[in-house]
């Protein structure tokens, strides 16, 4: 079986590890990053299906981590995860090439979607 490489990338520890326990029990394997540069730097990079983004981050955050992921020509899926309910987060994050943005407090619900690629974070077909 072809398990999914999915990052979860946010500097809040219990969010991250809230999101990989929650995708691990649902089969994925799971990179935990702190920040941008974490999975950039990532010797693993290439594997991954897709990536949870959180926006707001010290360092390379969520804009500039989506950035740097497109100029690599990154072939997964990023979804980004904020606690922000702004329209101009949702706006720049899809210019900057994120297959959605969802709320943290509906990012758990939508995982099993997500895995699947379908539902909210279905992406443009491969």
């Amino acid at each position: 079986m072809n398990t999914p490489l999915v990052a979860v990338v946010d500097d809040d520890q219990r969010i991250r590890e809230l999101l990989a326990a929650e995708l691990e029990d649902l089969g994925a394997q799971v990179l935990r990053c702190r920040a941008g540069e974490d999975l950039l730097g990532h010797r693993q990079l290439a594997e991954v299906r897709l990536v949870l983004l959180d926006w707001m981050m010290p360092g390379l955050d969520g804009a500039a981590t989506l950035q740097a992921l497109q100029a690599q020509g990154f072939p997964g899926r990023v979804v980004v995860v904020t606690a922000l309910c702004d329209p101009d987060v949702q706006r720049i994050a899809a210019a900057a090439g994120a297959s959605t943005t969802l709320l943290k407090t509906e990012a758990l619900e939508q995982l099993p979607a997500l895995l699947r690629g379908t539902g909210a974070g279905q992406g443009p077909p491969d």
